[in-house]
């Protein structure tokens, strides 16, 4: 009987949707399941951000995902033996010589040289051509800087630093001759040191890097002469 009363009032009121209409009319959201409570979004407050860190809380790990070190890739374990056996070679090599010829080959200087030329063998600043250049120009400037001047700091610091320009000029870049322009201005050696210890400990380092290119697979050295 309902079933008639119902079709009886949709006939008197046709824009009435029917009670079987009205069933299948309704919006989908009255047929699904409540969704589970979500908690509002917040705004970030001020100091914090996705990969940043909070003021109290520390860094977070976004930051350490984020950042990224500009530092050269890790050489392979292989690289790094075959480096330090070369520096031990060339070094012992340097002390051999000093010790039988009583010379002062084994200063600080020397020193630098030989690690470059073991580590970085195809570098610039590492090539015979800016060994030789680089210590004879340092010591030209420095002898000429303590003629003047006499030996202090204040010498050592202008000689290593006017050391500069000869280098640039002679494109023969060696950072180890800084030290043996400041060397110079600190002891004020007699001007044979060009001779000895320079030029002779210089031939001894570039003697051992070119051994050791022959030696170890790998070691190219010198990259040029001149």
């Amino acid at each position: 009987m309902s079933d008639r009363l119902s079709k009886r009032r949709h006939a008197d009121h046709p824009a009435l949707p029917s009670r079987h209409d009205r069933f299948h009319d309704r919006p989908v959201r009255d047929a699904q399941p409540s969704a589970p409570h979500e908690e509002p979004l917040r705004a970030v407050p001020e100091g914090r951000g996705a990969a940043g860190a909070s003021r109290t809380g520390g860094v977070r790990a976004g930051v350490l995902r984020g950042w990224t070190s500009q530092a050269p890739a890790r050489a392979p374990l292989p690289n790094v033996v075959k480096a330090t056996g070369a520096a031990l070679a060339a070094l012992l090599v340097l002390a051999g010589v000093t010790s039988l010829s009583g010379l002062a080959l084994f200063a600080l200087p020397f020193v630098a040289s030989a690690a470059i030329v073991a580590l970085v063998p195809a570098a610039p600043f590492a090539q015979p051509r800016s060994i030789v250049l680089g210590h004879v120009s340092a010591t030209v400037v420095a002898l000429a800087v303590t003629a003047v001047a006499g030996p202090s700091i204040w010498a050592a610091a202008v000689a290593a630093a006017l050391t500069t320009a000869p280098m640039l000029l002679l494109r023969a870049p060696h950072p180890p001759a800084a030290a043996t322009a400041a060397l110079i201005g600190l002891t004020a050696p007699a001007p044979w040191y060009l001779l000895t210890p320079v030029v002779t400990a210089s031939a001894i380092v570039i003697a051992s890097g070119v051994l050791l290119g022959r030696l170890l697979p790998g070691h190219r050295y010198p990259a040029y002469w001149l």
